[in-house]
């Protein structure tokens, strides 16, 4: 092989791998087109003692979002529901106690047609706003104007 080809090829091979650093040392907040993509990592650096904040979550506040997790029906009807909280895992349960507020986000979804019950793994897309909010099970550090729920994967 000769010197320039082996040049070409280690120059793509590490400006590749520079790329990919770039790209996805902060995948937390990965651009999806007009949505940016939410973990629950980020979402629990919030102290929800002091409403304290990094500037990455406070840059959110208003933003349309999607946050993977699972819904937790507000409502009795098992069938559709209109709020529900999103949480990390389905473990998070609303029995005592439940989840600190920095794990929980109160959806309410936009519009008045009633959103179906998901009981697997869900995205949900929709504007977060860092504003606390009392419910019956507890407190949410977040709420979000829901929009758009579909299945994980």
């Amino acid at each position: 092989m000769s010197k320039t080809k082996i040049i070409v090829f280690t120059s793509v091979f590490v400006l590749s791998i520079l790329a990919g650093v770039f790209l996805f040392q902060n995948r937390s907040t990965l651009s999806m087109g007009d949505t940016v993509e939410v973990d629950w990592k980020l979402l629990g650096e919030l102290d929800y003692i002091t409403g304290q904040a990094p500037s990455e979550l406070q840059a959110l506040d208003g933003q349309e979002v999607r946050i993977p997790g699972f819904m937790v029906p507000l409502e009795d009807d098992m069938k559709s529901v209109t709020e529900f909280l999103l949480v990390p895992s389905p473990q998070a349960c609303i029995h005592v106690p439940p989840p600190p507020p920095n794990q929980m986000v109160l959806v309410e979804m936009d519009g008045t047609e009633n959103t179906k019950v998901e009981f697997g793994p869900i995205w949900i897309y929709g504007k977060l706003q860092l504003h606390s909010k009392r419910h019956q099970y507890g407190e949410s550090s977040f709420v979000m104007k829901g929009r758009h729920i579909e299945p994980y994967r």
